[in-house]
């Protein structure tokens, strides 16, 4: 019996991801005016990891992720920035990292910023990206968890330049099966997709698409443990309870 074998590059299109490609799409036409696009969701939704794979699939994007020193230090924020958009010889003073930000993006206008976890950031971060997409007409897409919303409707002038946000809602069953077919090679039925599909804890959905996702890793080496070519009930339901066990914690 041939063992099965996970790719772990494979990337499914989603109905998630198809929502951000037509944000994307949407957002790209909209030429002349400075504007926010946003990726909201619960944690382990697969925004971050749809982000990335646009990114590496689209000419003229940069994607950061924020990092906890860009709390205390808005000139991280822009240093980082600068770096992710190839620049050299950055600047140590924020008002020259700025003006260098806008004039590089001034002769790249066809540049899309992705700007990871913002939720976590403060309002001064908000107005120096309102200042950019608005000098420089570059769209910025934020990403982040629920907070972000309330985040940036505080900021009225940055809400009114903001595309319908894309929210991200679980896995679908009928994910879990297109999913494990193109990731693993299994062909399985609703009943089996049903169970995998089964993420919910105290701080996850079903359909939580970090989890499935490890659910169906560990199916595939329960049933390679057991030498056989598909995943039974049984096998599902001791991936999923390995899968969540952190989460029930």
């Amino acid at each position: 019996m041939a063992a099965l074998n996970m790719s772990r590059s494979q990337f499914i299109q989603t109905q998630n991801v198809r929502n951000v490609v037509l944000m994307m799409d949407d957002i790209r036409m909209d030429l002349g005016e400075g504007r926010f696009g946003v990726i909201c969701g619960g944690a382990g939704l697969g925004k971050s990891e749809s982000v990335k794979w646009y990114h590496a699939n689209h000419k003229h994007t940069v994607y950061l992720e924020s990092t906890a020193i860009w709390y205390s230090s808005e000139l991280e924020f822009l240093r980082d920035l600068c770096r992710e958009l190839g620049m050299e010889d950055i600047a140590h003073r924020k008002g020259p990292c700025f003006r260098d930000i806008v004039d590089h993006l001034y002769d790249n206008p066809e540049t899309v910023i992705f700007i990871d976890e913002v939720d976590r950031l403060k309002n001064m971060h908000l107005e120096l990206m309102r200042d950019i997409t608005r000098m420089t007409m570059c769209p910025i897409i934020l990403i982040g968890e629920s907070k972000l919303i309330p985040f940036m409707q505080r900021n009225e002038r940055v809400w009114t330049r903001t595309f319908r946000p894309v929210m991200f809602t679980p896995m679908k069953p009928s994910d879990v099966i297109i999913y494990a077919r193109e990731a693993a090679g299994i062909r399985m039925g609703a009943d089996i997709a049903a169970i995998l599909h089964r993420t919910r804890t105290k701080r996850t959905t079903d359909g939580n698409f970090r989890l499935v996702k490890r659910a169906l890793l560990y199916s595939v080496q329960y049933a390679n443990a057991k030498n056989t070519g598909e995943v039974t009930p049984e096998i599902a339901k001791s991936a999923v309870d390995s899968a969540i066990r952190w989460a029930k914690r």
